[in-house]
């Protein structure tokens, strides 16, 4: 006799002692087990990719650099990232110079939301920008000649 009685979560047979089992019964419930073992396994949804584990374990970088004066400058990037804090050392975010323009020493960008006119993220680099000029009374100052910055990125 196959099995009278079976388990209440996947219907596999769960004997009694007078039960005796059959190798029908072995194979239902391997098929059983394969099916909703494969279906979980392949579900996405409930899995972390080995992309998503990378971004658990290294979450963020950190680097600095000493800006060049140059109007635009591309730093290429060792992975995807979709935010970003540019700022200056030893300054203020925002101070207001002897003209009465702004000056911006921070930066929050983020690639899905968009760039700010100063730096600007894409899925491999950032490019930081130095305005020579104010424009409408505000200067971007993330590349100023022998300037010391700091960038942190977000996974």
């Amino acid at each position: 006799m196959a099995s009278t009685s079976y388990t209440n979560n996947l219907g596999l047979c769960a004997w009694s002692g007078s039960d005796r089992p059959k190798r029908m019964d072995f194979v239902n419930d391997n098929a059983i087990i394969d099916e909703k073992l494969g279906d979980h396994l392949a579900n996405s949804a409930i899995h972390v990719t080995a992309d998503e584990k990378i971004q658990f374990l290294n979450p963020y970088t950190v680097f600095s650099y000493a800006g060049d004066g140059a109007k635009t400058r591309t730093f290429t990037l060792d992975s995807s990232y979709s935010f970003a804090i540019v700022f200056q050392k030893y300054y203020p975010p925002v101070e207001i110079d002897d003209n009465g323009n702004t000056v911006s020493h921070l930066s929050i960008v983020g690639r899905v939301f968009g760039s700010s006119s100063s730096v600007s993220l894409t899925s491999n680099s950032i490019i930081v920008t130095q305005d020579s000029e104010p424009t409408d009374g505000v200067k971007n100052n993330f590349n100023e000649a022998q300037g010391q910055y700091v960038a942190i990125l977000f996974k």
